[in-house]
């Protein structure tokens, strides 16, 4: 049985970044006609904030990551984190795999970033964060699932929490039936205490028609930058309503 869960807060400040989108103005292209960012170019994040060396060693879905959310961490400091991936290191988890086919052996160093947490690790050692994180693998509701974790955490008593949500799709290259996403992206913003948004979980009556996509945060996205007041996300024989306080 399902019960119905409700829960408010505020978002302080929020960032996106993909693949194609990057600043605000594209965002809002995107939001106002999808087909727009076939037009746009790729979009590399520079992360000048990093030595050369330590960008060196990022995977592109880290360094998406850093790209959302360094700068709100740094505006929002001490907010534990908590990181949500669908997709995780799928690509990296794949070339291990190829590698240990082919030469009968991995590397210890992609072996050890390919794990679930990793990510998460990296951004406690880049910003020498010590303060508490979390990493979540999830299915199709993955940012309602990290915003009930970090709501979970507000309600034990922090002031804040980064939530990111990242998840960088299966290459074409690879050949198998996969749920992929339209582009990598990751999703970043700070959750703090308040009522301006309130998210509620209930029962699906059409469960088998209403088999949500995984990068339900894009969907999120549009939605924030519209003047709807009201977003319905649907994950199986879950529903997850978004309503934005008038």
């Amino acid at each position: 049985m399902m019960h119905n869960l409700s829960f408010s807060f505020n978002i302080a400040a929020w960032h996106a970044v993909s693949s194609r989108m990057a600043a605000p103005a594209q965002w809002q292209a995107w939001a106002a006609d999808a087909d727009a960012a076939v037009e746009m170019p790729d979009y590399k994040p520079a992360l000048a904030f990093l030595p050369a060396m330590q960008r060196r060693r990022l995977g592109d879905s880290a360094r998406r990551v850093l790209d959302a959310a360094w700068d709100l961490a740094s505006d929002y400091p001490d907010a534990p984190l908590v990181y949500v991936s669908h997709d995780g290191e799928i690509n990296r988890s794949f070339e291990l795999w190829l590698g240990l086919l082919r030469d009968n052996e991995v590397s210890p160093t992609s072996f050890g970033l390919s794990v679930h947490n990793a990510l998460a690790g990296q951004w406690s050692m880049l910003r020498g964060d010590m303060g508490e994180n979390t990493a979540l693998a999830v299915r199709g509701d993955s940012l309602e699932s990290g915003l009930a974790e970090a709501y979970a955490l507000l309600h034990d008593g922090a002031e804040q929490v980064l939530l990111v949500l990242a998840d960088e799709p299966l290459s074409a290259a690879y050949d198998v039936a996969a749920h992929r996403a339209p582009w990598p992206y990751a999703l970043a913003m700070v959750l703090t205490h308040g009522t301006d948004y309130r998210l509620s979980l209930m029962p699906s009556e059409n469960a088998a028609d209403n088999q949500g996509d995984y990068w339900g945060a894009l969907a999120w996205i549009r939605f924030m930058l519209s003047d709807g007041l009201e977003h319905m996300q649907y994950n199986g024989a879950r529903r997850w309503l978004w309503q934005k306080s008038a």
